[in-house]
């Protein structure tokens, strides 16, 4: 189960590749807000995170993919 600080650490993941990828800005900033509404849908007591839909897990995979590559 994936945790709030994860979430949080996500989010700011997120805004940093947006900082140093101007071309794709719209598409990490679309994704920090993700990470930060999980965060808070966690924090307000939600148990469980609704299914994206798939375009969204399809960039989702994406996105991880990228960060495994940058670690």
């Amino acid at each position: 189960m994936t945790d709030q600080s994860e979430f949080n650490s996500r989010a700011a993941l997120c805004r940093l590749l947006a900082q140093r990828e101007p071309a794709n800005r719209a598409f990490w900033m679309a994704e920090a807000e993700n990470w930060s509404r999980l965060s808070k849908e966690k924090r307000d007591g939600e148990d469980s995170v609704k299914m994206d839909s798939g375009i969204l897990m399809r960039r989702r995979a994406q996105s991880t993919k990228f960060l495994m590559i940058l670690i």
